[in-house]
């Protein structure tokens, strides 16, 4: 029998965003292609937006490597609890991975105030379903996953972490197939970039 879980007013407001959170940045990608840049980086500067999208995408990486195809699924059933790799230092480093890097590619195509709209509402975003995500954990794992929650913290890695690894192992191919929506996801609006530079010249 399927268990059913209960949820506060802010764990469904979570829930809401954590089932749609694919479609959410679709605004913000429209306003990047179609928006005028406020400013044209130097190569360098732009660079190293870049290299903060691709180590954020390395980092969801090693996150997906360790979790599996769990961490895309849109329901309350989570198969088991995962400490091992990047969930050792922080509880969610996929949310992290993706608020760096909405906000490294609103800089990448040229805004700032944009940017830090982005970020401001992926952050936002994320304190919802992180509120729904933790009720929905602590109701299924109970204590394993309250001693999880006190030893790693939810944004900030800790460089030493007091908590047994559960065992689990990192599986690159697997991770680079349930990857594949969001490097082509990139590889899209690195190309759309091209494109804007072309027409806009």
């Amino acid at each position: 029998m399927q268990q059913v879980l209960q949820y506060n007013p802010v764990g469904q407001i979570g829930r809401w965003f954590f089932q749609n959170r694919s479609l959410t940045p679709l605004l913000s990608v429209c306003l990047l292609v179609v928006l005028p840049a406020e400013i044209s980086w130097p190569a360098p500067t732009r660079a190293v937006w870049l290299f903060l999208i691709l180590a954020a995408e390395a980092l969801r990486v090693w996150a997906v490597g360790y979790a599996g195809s769990a961490t895309r699924t849109r329901g309350d059933t989570v198969p088991e609890l995962v400490v091992a790799g990047p969930y050792r230092y922080i509880r969610n480093p996929l949310y992290v991975a993706n608020i760096l890097m909405y906000t490294a590619m609103g800089l990448f195509y040229g805004f700032i105030w944009l940017a830090v709209f982005i970020f401001a509402f992926s952050v936002t975003q994320y304190v919802f379903i992180v509120a729904y995500e933790e009720q929905t954990l602590l109701q299924l794992f109970g204590e394993p996953y309250l001693r999880f929650t006190q030893n790693v913290a939810r944004w900030l890695p800790k460089l030493r972490s007091p908590n047994q690894s559960t065992g689990h192992s990192f599986k690159l191919v697997r991770a680079l197939r349930s990857e594949r929506s969001t490097l082509t996801a990139i590889v899209v609006m690195l190309a759309m970039w091209e494109i804007k530079q072309l027409i806009t010249g």
